[in-house]
């Protein structure tokens, strides 16, 4: 499955997106602003937790970049 997010100003436009995908058989799914950082925070957590344990010493010098 592959997955696409496509954001826009206009509600105009993400309506005409909408129906387009429908008429392509996809499946839309909107997302508010906060349903959207809600999902990208899920992500990150998902990806430190496969990339293991961060010492001290390691988060502190990716802070200070």
């Amino acid at each position: 499955m592959e997955t696409l997010i496509i954001q826009s100003d206009s509600k105009k436009t993400i309506d005409l997106l909408v129906e387009l995908s429908k008429q392509l058989k996809l499946k839309p799914k909107r997302f508010s602003k906060s349903q959207l950082e809600d999902l990208l925070l899920v992500q990150s957590i998902d990806e430190g937790r496969k990339s293991g344990y961060a010492s001290k010493q390691q988060v502190m010098k990716s802070l200070k970049k």
